[in-house]
């Protein structure tokens, strides 16, 4: 679907205040879904246990539970999400907004101050659109400007995996062929993936999934 035939949603996001001697980044991704919110918003809380995006880089190898998670706590503000974030806002059926660890570990702290992420589902008559907005306070230098090159290339390939996979598994869900289960959380590793070695390298995040 291309972009420049849809009405780009307001985003929570758009809200936060800028900071100063920055300038901000935004990267915006979509696709369209066969199915209504709630089929796909119970994937983006399971986002907080898995990456859907590239196993054997993201999650130790281990493949993302294709499987709605019976025994996942309630989504609450601060719980772990996305390997290097925490949720920082949500809405049931509608969005769930992540702040990026701050302070922002080095060398990564050269170039940027702050980042945001929210996915975001807008229903259509029979079909709904999951947006997905990055927003980023990088410095001024040549080199930031550099980063975020690099960032959006490999944003694109990893958000776009995740999309069409989490697409996949709602469509499967409205037609009920997805099981349920429980998730064992001893071979729960927040602390794990590409994204997290690269940007937080935190042990013991504040807000973990229980």
């Amino acid at each position: 679907m291309n972009k420049k035939n849809l009405s780009i949603p307001g985003f929570f996001v758009d809200s936060l205040p800028d900071l100063s001697g920055t300038k901000c980044r935004e990267l915006i991704r979509h696709i369209e879904i066969q199915a209504g919110a709630p089929y796909i918003y119970a994937w983006l809380k399971q986002l907080r246990v898995a990456p859907y995006s590239f196993d054997i880089l993201d999650n130790r190898f281990r493949k993302s539970p294709e499987y709605i998670i019976e025994n996942l706590p309630p989504l609450k503000i601060y719980s772990h999400f996305l390997l290097a974030f925490h949720v920082y806002a949500f809405e049931e059926n509608k969005y769930i907004a992540g702040r990026f660890c701050v302070p922002v570990n080095p060398p990564v702290s050269r170039y940027l101050r702050e980042m945001f992420v929210e996915y975001r589902i807008v229903e259509k008559e029979t079909s709904a659109i999951l947006w997905f907005k990055v927003r980023g306070w990088y410095n001024k230098d040549l080199a930031s400007r550099g980063f975020f090159r690099i960032f959006s290339v490999v944003n694109f390939i990893m958000t776009r995996k995740q999309l069409q996979k989490i697409r996949k598994l709602a469509e499967l869900l409205r037609e009920g062929r997805i099981k349920k289960g429980t998730f064992n959380f001893t071979d729960y590793y927040p602390e794990s993936g590409l994204l997290w070695w690269i940007f937080c390298r935190r042990k013991r995040c504040k807000g973990m999934i229980a």
